[in-house]
């Protein structure tokens, strides 16, 4: 017993993966900043957050990337001057030293980590504003 021509078609469509089926690749899709970046058991206060200078602050930052792509982190601050230090910038989770108070003490620093999958996903998170106190 033979099988009709279209349905002989179909079996084949069906065994090899179906119409289309590997011939687009998936759609990438860019992380997502579940918490941060911020500093570690900061409140959320309106107006900033306040930190003594040559404060040591532990950076929170969860990322999720849904392919489970590697995630890679560049952190960076602006302004870059008075310059904070931070342990890396490129972990998820570096701690970043306060600087001195900037020239105008109502100058915000912020924060910002770049996050990439290096497959066309990347975000960029930022800080809340971070104000220095004088020593």
């Amino acid at each position: 017993m033979s099988m009709p021509r279209s349905r002989s078609f179909l079996f084949v469509l069906l065994a090899l993966g179906g119409v289309g089926a590997g011939c687009y690749p998936t759609p990438n899709h860019m992380p997502v900043i579940l918490k941060g970046p911020r500093p570690l058991g900061s409140p959320s206060t309106p107006g900033g957050l306040k930190f003594e200078e040559g404060t040591v602050l532990q950076l929170q930052l969860e990322v999720k990337d849904q392919e489970n792509d590697e995630v890679f982190f560049k952190w960076s601050q602006v302004p870059a001057e008075p310059a904070g230090a931070f342990s890396s910038t490129s972990v998820a989770t570096p701690t970043w030293t306060v600087p001195s108070p900037p020239e105008n003490p109502d100058t915000p620093i912020y924060l910002y980590v770049e996050v990439e999958d290096r497959n066309g996903g990347v975000l960029i998170g930022q800080s809340p504003a971070l104000f220095v106190i004088k020593k």
